[in-house]
């Protein structure tokens, strides 16, 4: 059974249509249906919202999982019933489980003739959802990235503090980030730095408890690291506060690359996308998709062209790290 997440109560009832223009026969109307990983947040909202606001003829009905793999078989089942014109999938987990995988599904998809896209997919090719950014390999499969390049987000981080050893933290069952791990390690040697990687525990169904935060954090300690790097990480997403509380107790200063991080939890810095520009990014490849015809597979994973630098002045006074005006010059401060 799908787990429908209410965006707009246009009517109250087990399922969800946000309706772009009531005046256009239904019949007429592009369905469009998203899947998402943990609620409608912000890139879920935001392409629901270039619908509405421009009155496009489009409905959007939205399933969230709620971060549970079991349900994807299912869900992918339903969709394949359904056959709407067009499924969008948030995330690595969902995507790889509603769309298979190029190894699984060759230039096929799971969900067979209908079209679909992906958003907040941190490495689509490493992933083997997609061929490359230019071509997908797969014609009714492209998206859109996310993710500043880790390069670019070091060399931005290290104009604050630069780490002999960097550490992060990992729950083994994420791949997005062990793909994000291997390219820290691949620009280690270029940027000067050392990657020391430690894994959380798991219990007997392969799931991490929160209370194994403290432990892990005094274990990246322990091996020397000087900051700790959160590029792609779900479960350090959904335990911000207590990740971040754990580091700077240690005197850890926290990279990221969610700027919520950065916002909400006094990580130290963040250089990353705005999951909104995300979610309206995706949304003008769905209206090539469901409105002008297009297949997705002629359509280029496309990325954004701007990316946001987010600094935590609290932060940096208790961690005594003090930034240099160049930086100070492009980041927005928060207190």
């Amino acid at each position: 059974m799908f787990r429908l997440l209410l965006i707009v109560a246009v009517i109250a009832g087990p399922t969800v249509s946000v309706a772009a223009n009531t005046e256009t026969n239904k019949a007429e109307r592009a369905k469009v249906h998203l899947v998402v990983w943990r609620g409608c947040e912000d890139a879920c909202e935001a392409f629901i919202r270039f619908f509405t606001d421009q009155k496009l003829p489009v409905d959007v009905e939205v399933t969230d999982i709620a971060r549970d793999h079991t349900l994807l078989p299912t869900i992918r089942k339903n969709l394949r019933a359904q056959a709407p014109d067009l499924v969008v999938t948030w995330g690595t987990s969902v995507t790889r489980g509603i769309l298979g995988t190029r190894a699984d599904y060759g230039q096929n998809s799971a969900l067979g003739n209908i079209p679909a896209l992906f958003m907040i997919v941190a490495d689509p090719v490493g992933s083997d959802i997609v061929e490359s950014f230019a071509n997908s390999g797969r014609p009714l499969i492209s998206g859109v990235l996310n993710r500043v390049p880790e390069d670019v987000q070091l060399q931005i981080l290290f104009q604050f503090f630069r780490p002999s050893k960097l550490g992060v933290i990992n729950d083994p069952s994420e791949l997005n980030s062990q793909l994000n791990t291997a390219k820290l390690r691949a620009i280690s040697g270029s940027l000067g730095f050392e990657v020391v990687e430690v894994f959380y525990a798991t219990n007997d169904e392969g799931e991490v408890d929160p209370t194994k935060i403290p432990g892990a954090m005094a274990q990246l300690k322990e091996r020397g690291a000087e900051a700790v790097y959160v590029g792609s990480s779900s479960f350090n997403l959904q335990n911000q506060k207590a990740f971040v509380a754990e580091a700077t107790a240690l005197g850890l200063p926290v990279f990221s690359a969610y700027t919520q991080m950065v916002r909400d939890s006094g990580a130290l810095i963040a250089v990353g996308a705005s999951y909104a520009n995300v979610g309206r990014l995706a949304a003008t490849q769905a209206e090539k998709v469901v409105l002008a015809g297009k297949q997705p597979g002629d359509l280029p994973v496309k990325s954004l062209k701007r990316f946001s630098v987010i600094l935590n002045m609290a932060s940096a006074r208790a961690l005594k790290l003090y930034p240099p005006l160049s930086l100070l010059g492009i980041a927005e401060v928060v207190q």
